[in-house]
């Protein structure tokens, strides 16, 4: 596992210390929906305060954040069960800045504002569950009287409630009749103010009760009055900054593997059955001893595919292991996290223990940039 000294002092106490049981429940909406409670909500700004102290979000603005350091801070996230927008606000940085568009001073103010701590973003690829984020969905574009906007609709976007901007990925589907300039832009990647009059958020009520929203956008202008990119050029960046967004979700399952591994750990040494400790009985050993060693293995991968991923951003390679290292990660927290929930029994599924957490989270996260056959798939054409 991951050592926690790897990490700066705060973020090792937050995701690894007495904090941790803390932040694994600030991301639980409330049952049947409703808003954030207030001691949540301040809980997750204190956590989202503290990355950007501790110059998490300066690297990611200036590029500098190491391979092992975005492995290390993913696995530390997964094992607490942190949830808010810091994987969507790096790539949507690494869109930016690919495309430099930080070269004008409203998108530069907008990193300026993710630096502090000041500005989150979403990512919106998907206007549907089963679409796969490497082919966005269409959108319709145009220009009225204040400008270019953006009319469609993305499911699962994650903390649309809680950020500053979305960045809304799609084709272009408008028809030259319809735009009166011409279609045609493909790939394009639109920024635009979360609190727009013309932004509709529904929450999604799924199983990990978490902050996933359906966006319906109507003629929404576009932030900065113009998009961030389009055509080919905005396509190779997208896949560019999922490919990266991918690797560390799949740093963040394994960090999940991780902390279920733990609670189950802890569970079979303490559960008695036929007068001895759970983790005594062969079977049980064996199974959490070959789930330590599958985790191990896993986190090998994410840290190679990380840096192969830095040297070789573009090669046939690295864009397979990238696919493959997710589908395993996503494998492996499913697996991990159904042995804690089995290993603490019917006291396992109950709202104060958190091994259910694990079990829900991994049930949904596992899917949430590409589902495994939708991973293996696409690994499948690049053999």
């Amino acid at each position: 596992m991951t050592s926690v000294a790897a990490l700066p002092a705060e973020l090792a106490e937050l995701f690894d210390g007495e904090l941790a049981p803390t932040v694994r429940r600030m991301g639980e909406r409330p049952l049947g929906g409703g808003p954030v409670a207030d001691e949540q909500a301040a809980a997750r700004a204190a956590v989202w305060a503290t990355l950007a102290e501790t110059g998490v979000f300066d690297e990611v603005v200036d590029g500098t954040q190491a391979p092992g350091d975005l492995v290390r801070l993913g696995e530390a996230m997964g094992r607490a069960l942190y949830r808010g927008p810091y994987l969507d606000t790096a790539a949507a940085v690494e869109l930016i800045t690919a495309l430099d568009a930080h070269t004008d001073e409203v998108f530069a103010d907008v990193l300026d504002a993710v630096a502090d701590g000041a500005g989150a973003i979403a990512l919106a690829p998907r206007a549907e569950g089963t679409d796969d984020p490497y082919d966005p969905s269409p959108l319709t574009t145009g220009d009225g009287p204040d400008g270019p906007w953006v009319s469609g609709r993305r499911r699962f976007v994650a903390f649309a409630d809680a950020v500053d901007w979305l960045l809304v990925v799609g084709t272009d589907s408008t028809t030259e009749a319809e735009a009166g300039t011409g279609a045609g832009a493909g790939t394009v990647l639109a920024l635009v103010r979360a609190d727009d009059p013309g932004v509709t958020l529904r929450r999604h009520d799924d199983i990990s009760r978490g902050d996933l929203h359906c966006v319906d956008l109507h003629r929404v202008p576009l932030y900065g009055g113009r998009p961030i990119g389009s055509g080919a050029p905005a396509e190779a960046a997208w896949h560019r900054a999922l490919a990266t967004l991918r690797v560390r979700h799949a740093a963040t399952l394994t960090g999940q593997a991780q902390g279920a591994l733990v609670l189950g750990v802890e569970r079979a040494k303490s559960r008695v059955q036929f007068d001895q400790p759970l983790a005594r009985h062969q079977s049980v050993a064996f199974t959490l001893a070959a789930l330590s060693a599958r985790i191990t293995a896993v986190r090998s991968l994410v840290e190679e595919t990380a840096r192969g991923l830095d040297r070789d951003p573009h090669g046939p390679g690295s864009r397979l292991a990238v696919l493959q290292t997710l589908a395993l990660a996503a494998g492996l927290v499913r697996d991990a996290a159904a042995q804690c929930l089995h290993l603490h029994g019917a006291h396992g599924m109950t709202e104060d223990a958190d091994s259910q957490l694990y079990f829900r989270r991994a049930a949904l996260d596992a899917l949430l940039w590409g589902s495994p056959a939708q991973l293996w798939a696409r690994a499948a054409t690049l053999l």
